[in-house]
């Protein structure tokens, strides 16, 4: 075992790093995107505000690598929140580097929390996104079915009063268990494979929060075009569980606010529910502004 694979195969610390490595989007993740979602691409392809195709703003999220960064007790794991920071649109098959490090590890619930940061940089080393990933851990149990909280008794996530202001296009999907496999490439995992979903503890598989937050990316990307992919940023937090089945919605208002780092940049309220109106995330991003 080489230095780098000791490296990857210990759990996670705060201050652990990785990288530099390449990173590149291929025409193939693009293509599994689409399919995957089953959302039409003639935006991306002719419908943006840029020269030439696009790719979604949602892909930068496959320059994340966990392997190394997460905790050996991989039961029942969840990722409870993401953050995002987009500096540009990211190029295809063009090759970028990604670093990342581990910034914390904490307690929420009775899960633990390990945030790791990635930031990703163009072959000119000007930095195009950054990101940071919350993936939770239930270090309490080792076999079983994972107890998930009925949504009924999250206050504010079950009911979800709609903020007041404008609200924008929605993206609307009914997911199903090909969707998945398609849209992760078709490797096998509990996003993608039954077997592999019961042996950390779920009755079935969950679909990916990559998948879901795609849907929000979406409507982001075709709502608010270019000042989105040159300085907007999303912060969300998934609440309740996608199953295949579930048809979802996509959903926003733009509201009175402003960010809160003092930017200027408008607030957007963002939320997914399924057609029972169960919240599955909920967030805010932030746009820019200025002209399309």
């Amino acid at each position: 075992m080489t230095s780098s694979e000791q490296k990857n195969d210990e759990e996670a610390f705060v201050g652990k790093s990785f990288g530099p490595r390449q990173f590149s989007i291929s025409s193939a993740d693009v293509a599994d995107y689409f399919e995957g979602l089953k959302v039409d691409d003639s935006w991306y392809r002719r419908g943006s505000p840029y020269e030439g195709p696009i790719v979604p703003s949602m892909v930068m999220i496959e320059a994340e690598f966990i392997q190394g960064a997460g905790l050996r007790n991989n039961f029942g794991n969840l990722w409870m929140r993401q953050q995002l920071d987009f500096h540009g649109p990211l190029p295809q098959d063009t090759e970028m580097v990604v670093k990342s490090k581990v910034v914390d590890i904490y307690d929420w619930r009775n899960r633990t929390v390990v945030l790791q940061e990635f930031e990703i940089f163009n072959k000119e080393g000007k930095l195009v996104g950054a990101t940071r990933h919350h993936q939770s851990y239930l270090l309490g149990q080792t076999s079983g079915r994972v107890v998930l909280r009925k949504p009924s008794d999250k206050e504010g996530v079950r009911k979800f009063n709609v903020p007041e202001g404008e609200e924008i296009d929605s993206v609307s999907s009914v997911i199903d268990l090909e969707m998945c496999g398609i849209f992760f490439h078709g490797n096998k995992n509990y996003h993608t494979d039954n077997q592999a979903s019961e042996e950390l503890g779920f009755e079935e598989v969950v679909v990916g929060g990559k998948m879901t937050i795609s849907y929000i990316g979406d409507m982001l990307d075709r709502n608010f075009g270019d000042k989105w992919y040159e300085g907007g940023s999303l912060d969300v937090k998934f609440t309740n569980i996608t199953w295949p089945g579930d048809e979802v919605t996509a959903r926003g208002v733009i509201t009175d606010n402003l960010a809160p780092d003092g930017t200027g940049r408008s607030e957007v309220n963002v939320w997914m529910e399924k057609e029972d109106g169960t919240v599955t995330i909920v967030g805010n991003a932030y746009i820019p502004h200025g002209s399309d």
